[in-house]
């Protein structure tokens, strides 16, 4: 079915683009924009004026020149699968969809790098490297659906984070489009600092498109670890887990992840369909290690002994892919799960010293069962990265409030304890009203300095990160 307006009735920003970049293919019926109203956050809700899908560079450069000499406002977007309100027209204006900027250009064995548009799905590249016996690292948990762009414009993380850092560890260089339509490189395939002879790309990882518009990424590859050994246990009581967790981030072996699940997580997993037999009422570790083979061959012991020290009598560990899966299975489930059993949920984000989970955990339930709403709790443990789950239905009066007082009252917590506002979701329109709050007058006015040189009047992507970002024609 083909929707039209008439040309009078056209949005002033649809009328800009078919002036500019007329070949653009642009979306403005209702119908079409609810599908871009919203990220992953799914209960906020923000309409665009017009989506525009560029086909290239040139049209992308040609939609921007248009949309800022006409004072509209503009946020690039890619998968939409973003935890913290990022990609969204929070002050109307023009959605950039970046989806059809998925070309890996260039896998370089030699030099052990690739070269691929903001597009790409993760798990392609994972794909496309693999045979090579090269490896990508970062591994957020949408890697078969989210984009390279959105992963390096929110700095996400994963699982294996602990032991290999998040997506900016393996940035070399980006192509970024500026406001005045210019297109500039930051780094390269050597890395280092590019054309303006500083480092600018480390402030452009990260910044949730308030910066420019990345165009294509140079990324470091590694080689692929010979082999891998995956370790599940459980525990108990939190104490126990917690010791398990401290002794693993100090242990030689240096392990690659450490995930944990508390019991809340646990009893959902068991309860459904994807049941693995774990102790109801138990805590949950994942862990893994990697390398060469003799080497974590002769590890796996120690790690294994560490587990039942600490406690557990439920030590499981595989080194074959199926049974690897089949032990990660648990932590992989439950997102859907939590899909089926409540109408909405509020992933959050904090990270905290890992010595203070216990006293996190204790206060997020004080205050989720205070005000009657469920939570359950994972964690990317090895770097304290705290996500719980809070469910609601958004639908009945005051729900969505309550969560977002407990929010509230986490994140104040989360400073007090010493911790951040995000480990790889950002930071978005979600978490922006504690940024200052969390990093005080001084270092928020140092902070906004950044977007006062690339994007002054804050006509990219506005009202995001800092909340006095506000575009005014």
């Amino acid at each position: 079915m083909i929707l039209r307006r008439s040309a009078e009735n056209l949005p002033r920003s649809v009328k800009v683009i078919r002036r500019t970049a007329p070949s653009c293919k642009v979306l403005h019926h209702p119908s079409q924009l609810a599908a871009y109203d919203c990220d992953a956050l799914s209960f906020k809700h923000f309409t665009p004026e017009a989506v525009v899908i560029p086909e290239n560079v040139d049209q992308l450069v040609a939609v921007v020149k248009g949309l800022a000499g006409a004072g509209i406002p503009f946020q690039p977007r890619g998968a939409g699968t973003s935890l913290s309100g990022g990609p969204v027209a929070a002050q109307g204006g023009v959605i950039l969809h970046l989806s059809r900027f998925r070309t890996i250009e260039q896998i370089d064995k030699e030099n052990r790098l690739a070269v691929v548009q903001p597009g790409v799905v993760l798990s392609d590249l994972e794909k496309a490297v693999k045979p090579l016996g090269l490896y990508y690292p970062p591994d957020p948990s949408t890697g078969p659906v989210c984009t390279l762009g959105g992963n390096v414009a929110s700095n996400s993380g994963g699982v294996h984070c602990f032991r290999y850092g998040v997506t900016g560890n393996y940035v070399l260089g980006v192509e970024t489009l500026l406001l005045d339509g210019s297109l500039v490189r930051f780094g390269g395939p050597a890395g280092g600092r590019g054309d303006w002879r500083d480092d600018w790309k480390r402030l452009f990882i990260g910044s949730e498109g308030t910066l420019g518009i990345f165009t294509r990424f140079w990324l470091r590859l590694i080689p692929r670890p010979e082999k891998v050994w995956t370790l599940r246990a459980t525990y108990r009581d939190l104490r126990s887990a917690s010791l398990a967790i401290q002794k693993l981030a100090t242990h030689p072996s240096f392990p690659a992840a450490i995930e944990f699940m508390d019991p809340r997580c646990v009893e959902l997993v068991e309860n459904s369909s994807m049941r693995v037999g774990l102790p109801k009422g138990s805590f949950m570790i994942l862990t893994e290690i990697d390398g060469p083979a003799v080497l974590v061959d002769r590890r796996l012991k120690s790690i294994a002994d560490l587990l039942q020290q600490c406690g557990s009598e439920d030590v499981a560990f595989a080194d074959v892919e199926s049974e690897r899966l089949a032990l990660w299975k648990a932590r992989k489930a439950l997102g859907g799960l939590l899909g089926k059993i409540t109408p909405n949920f509020l992933v959050q984000d904090a990270v905290i010293p890992k010595a203070v989970l216990g006293e996190m955990l204790e206060f997020l339930y004080q205050e989720a069962d205070a005000a009657g709403v469920g939570v359950a709790t994972i964690m990317h443990a090895g770097d304290g990265n705290l996500h719980p789950n809070f469910l609601f239905d958004a639908r009945r009066p005051g729900e969505l409030e309550k969560v977002e007082k407990i929010g509230s009252k986490i994140m104040l917590k989360v400073s007090e304890l010493g911790g951040t506002l995000s480990g790889e979701h950002g930071i978005g329109n979600d978490k922006s009203p504690y940024i200052e709050d969390h990093f005080g007058p001084l270092a928020s006015a140092m902070q906004m300095a950044i977007p006062n040189v690339f994007n002054p009047q804050h006509q990219l992507n506005p009202l995001k990160v800092f909340p006095q970002r506000k575009f005014v024609a």
